[in-house]
């Protein structure tokens, strides 16, 4: 595709912006008394997967929602950590105001952590809030060939959020910033002396460190029930860049449209998006440098619904124009029906869909970090999705629901160790080979079908008590690979909340994941035979072992804003590697205060 074109997309998305914010804005002043969130209640919570930040909540009045996905619980090591979730902002304000909630802790292998939260009126009709985060580790891992290799990692965020009501709509923005430092502390294989790691691995203990910042405008009229139209505009710009020289710049604007015609309803939902990623070697022309994409999305529907069932017909439609490539278009079903046959306690559901997975960088890194930074990792398409199953109610306080999907991917990706050995001359006694082994991961590709067969259970009994229960079984079929790399067949989860009478609250968390395969391909390429590719390939398949993570936290309640807490994860002590050749730690302990204000 001719770059030029590329060239203007950013300009063309902020003037498009600009004349949905000059429109919708015309709105005017909020007349309904304001309120918001009130003070923090602290409650106990793995430090890895901090989710107490303050809410502000409304009731909303009922939209058609089709939701097929088992919420996966990510599977933490003791140290994998997940994004802490955006201060949500639903509804109208309310009149009490919500102040902050300060969190430190400290824990073994050098673990210092510190989090602020703070929301704020800013006006009669505006809310202000803020969120600062810093964890870090220092401490040291033993591999599975029993190498003991320093593996630091740090976190730090700052996010500031603003929500400012009109009479009939909200406008919110979101400023963040997120910076993650690691090091390549990792190989498979056999124990080696430092001097030899040094010499195989060109990336030994290289530190790397991703640091990503932007900035996304949301203006929506979802609140306006005598509404004819409701819209959903959103603006949505990052800047990624690490520090072995990639950088990311990704900007798109999404639309979402819902329209009333008493017999129907009318969907639309469309994006454009522009990314430009530089430092990478890309895949069709093998050069270093930057490549553009120009992504379009396109999905209209109509939606039926009754008192019991509820029907949505459409297609999902998505165009691809890359500077490297021919352009791509993906058109998939939108479909998607659900019947209540024992209301609010039996509803069986169906879906027919599609969509296209983008594979930038960032998203990759988010992924695994220990990818190759120069990888340039193909888009992934799931030419459908056929899902379906029964969810509901065994008791007004047990949820239930079990699913099956089936999908066919086109290039699904699978990451490995790529080690490269060059040999010049015929004698290996005149010259030796060079040899170049990786601890960092590159890809393969593959077109998969997968099966998947999951269930859930949730059970609340008012404040008390708590209980999840997640489990999901795959099942893989791939065209040409032997495995599904670094993919289990079965994963469980299991977490528990218990607050009884008194100061003290108690809360556990139980993760299995089932065993995996990993490769490490070899590479060996004879010069001397002046043959046009690698001349040799052989593989090595190692086997990453089933694990149980168990983690478990108390809360003690001093006062009503002051708390005291401890956390301890991987309590059943396993050693495991979520990627091959990356132990995670072992045991870790960390304790802290919360103060409420």
């Amino acid at each position: 595709m001719n770059q030029s074109y590329l060239n203007y997309i950013p300009a063309f998305l902020f003037t498009v912006l600009s004349c949905n914010l000059a429109t919708a804005q015309q709105d005017s002043t909020l007349t309904q008394e304001v309120e918001v969130v009130k003070a923090y209640q602290p409650s106990v919570s793995d430090v890895f997967k901090i989710n107490d930040i303050p809410k502000v909540k409304d009731e909303k009045r009922d939209k058609p929602v089709f939701d097929y996905k088992i919420n996966a619980q990510p599977v933490f090591s003791t140290f994998e950590v997940e994004p802490v979730p955006a201060a949500e902002m639903v509804g109208e304000p309310k009149t009490e105001l919500g102040k902050g909630l300060l969190k430190a802790g400290f824990g073994n292998f050098m673990t210092p952590y510190g989090e602020l939260f703070y929301n704020t009126q800013a006006g009669k009709n505006s809310i202000l809030g803020m969120h600062f985060k810093h964890l870090s580790s220092n401490g040291s891992v033993k591999l599975e060939n029993d190498d003991k290799v320093d593996a630091p990692r740090s976190e730090n965020v700052a996010e500031l959020f603003t929500r400012h009501f009109f009479r009939r709509s909200a406008l919110s923005t979101k400023l963040f910033f997120d910076r993650q430092a690691h090091r390549y502390y990792g190989y498979a294989g056999e124990a080696l002396s430092n001097s030899e790691k040094e010499q195989l691995f060109p990336n030994w203990n290289q530190d790397q460190a991703f640091s990503k910042g932007g900035l996304q405008l949301n203006l929506n009229n979802d609140e306006d029930s005598r509404a004819d139209l409701n819209y959903d505009l959103d603006l949505y710009f990052h800047h990624f860049g690490t520090k072995t020289g990639q950088t990311e710049n990704l900007i798109k604007l999404g639309t979402a449209f819902q329209k009333n015609y008493d017999a129907y309803l009318g969907l639309l939902k469309a994006s454009v998006s522009y990314l430009k990623t530089d430092g990478i070697i890309k895949e069709i022309t093998s050069d270093y440098g930057n490549k553009q994409q120009i992504r379009i999305d396109l999905s209209p529907a109509l939606l039926l619904q009754g008192d019991l069932a509820k029907l949505q017909v459409g297609l999902n439609a998505f165009t691809l124009l890359d500077d490297d490539d021919d352009a791509r278009l993906l058109v998939t079903p939108n479909i998607k029906a659900e019947w209540s046959p024992i209301k609010n306690t039996m509803t069986l559901f169906a879906a027919l869909d599609g969509r296209l997975q983008q594979n930038h960088y960032s998203a990759i890194a988010a992924e695994n970090r220990f990818v190759t930074p120069t990888q340039d990792i193909r888009n992934t398409e799931y030419r459908y999705i056929l899902s379906g199953g029964i969810k509901g109610k065994f008791t007004p306080k047990l949820n239930y629901r079990l699913q099956a999907d089936y999908a066919n991917i086109k290039d699904e990706y699978f990451y490995l160790f790529n080690t490269k050995t060059v040999i010049t001359q015929a004698s290996p006694i005149l010259d030796l080979p060079f040899i170049s082994k990786a601890n960092t991961f590159d890809v393969l590709y593959d077109d998969l079908k997968q099966v998947t067969v999951g269930g859930e259970l949730y059970y609340t009994a008012s404040e008390l008590v708590n209980f999840h229960l997640q489990g999901k079984y795959y099942s893989y079929e791939l065209d040409s690979l032997e495995q599904a790399w670094h993919k289990p067949d079965f994963e469980l989860s299991i977490s528990s909340i218990v607050n009884p009478e008194g100061p003290l609250k108690f809360n556990a968390d139980i993760f299995f994941v089932g065993e995996r395969k990993a490769p490490v391909q070899s590479e060996i390429d004879y010069l001397f035979l002046n043959t046009p590719g690698v001349d040799q390939v052989n593989q090595t398949i190692f086997t990453l072992s089933s694990y149980i993570d168990l983690n478990v936290g108390v809360e003690y309640q001093y006062s009503p804003n002051l708390s005291f807490w401890g956390r301890m994860n991987n309590f059943a002590f396993q050693k495991y590697e979520n990627w091959l050749g990356y132990s995670q730690q072992g045991v870790n302990l960390l304790i802290g205060a919360s103060l409420s204000f």
